[in-house]
């Protein structure tokens, strides 16, 4: 099975609030980071007090990551949920000591060419994290969305020109009512046969999955509900792989600096070791941002 290798653990690990005892991964994955703190405390204190909870929304990584956590299974609690949902869930289980926001996609979803992510292996048109609920997969978007918000999502989240976002939308849609695309394979060919380069075709794959999942959605709610589930004195970290996430992230948390009882722990972003990157390059891009209740 691929392992999600955790980014910027260690300095994440840093900045924890002294002996804390209960976290939230809102992005569980295959428990990555919770392992690190984990064996990392095990090593300096009796554990059986600290609780991490943890929500996924990919029925197969909750799957996979409960018999990765046997050995934890008393400190270790994962929830089939959305971090947009964080206001409802906290409710239910109270305030946290720190909560961790990793927002970047499986390595497994990748890699596993039947998860329908990568451009490197053909399969069904799909892209959705979650399956049991999601309806909306990457063939029916392409099939049904309004041609304006194609248009606006390629501008917005990848700073595609209006003329080339109008071209592309204008091609799209005119494949749409000759022949819908419903494979990958079928998708890149199409896009190549109109000369857009790889590195364009992984750019457009990823567009579509950010807007079939809702990504930047579920991020805004994140944000506008996290502040009242801290408790004073601990901290949330945010850890955005894409320049639209980021920007929200860091608006998002400056103007609750200034307005809320909130500091900066880091007004200067951090990012991973060059080491870091050289071992795994899926971290290049990581961006962290931690914030503090009072």
């Amino acid at each position: 099975m691929l392992r999600h290798i955790p980014v910027l653990a260690n300095e994440i690990y840093e900045n924890l609030p002294e002996n804390w005892e209960q976290g939230f991964d809102w992005t569980f994955w295959h428990w990555g980071h919770a392992e690190f703190f984990l064996s990392h405390e095990k090593e300096k204190r009796k554990i059986n007090k600290i609780k991490i909870i943890g929500t996924d929304i990919d029925l197969n990584m909750i799957k996979k990551a409960r018999e990765l956590t046997k050995e934890y299974k008393d400190n270790i609690n994962i929830l089939h949920s959305s971090y947009a949902n964080i206001a409802s869930i906290s409710k239910e289980l109270w305030q946290f000591d720190y909560e961790l926001l990793d927002l970047w996609v499986n390595l497994e979803h990748f890699k596993d060419g039947s998860r329908w992510f990568s451009i490197k292996t053909d399969a069904p048109l799909d892209m959705r994290f979650d399956q049991s609920e999601n309806d909306m997969t990457a063939e029916k978007w392409l099939k049904t969305t309004k041609p304006e918000i194609i248009k606006d999502a390629l501008e917005e989240y990848w700073d595609f020109s209006p003329k080339t976002s109008e071209y592309l939308t204008k091609l799209l849609c005119e494949q749409r009512q000759k022949s819908p695309l419903t494979t990958t394979f079928q998708l890149k060919d199409f896009l190549l046969l109109h000369h857009f380069n790889q590195k364009k075709i992984a750019v457009i794959f990823q567009v579509i999955r950010i807007m079939i999942n809702k990504e930047l959605d579920q991020l805004k709610v994140f944000l506008a509900d996290f502040p009242t589930t801290l408790k004073k004195g601990w901290r949330c970290f945010i850890i955005t792989y894409h320049s639209v996430e980021d920007r929200i992230t860091k608006n998002a948390l400056k103007a609750l600096a200034e307005k809320w009882e909130f500091k900066l722990i880091n007004k200067k972003v951090i990012v991973p070791h060059y080491t870091e990157v050289q071992k795994n390059k899926a971290a290049r891009s990581a961006k962290l941002r931690i914030i503090e209740k009072l």
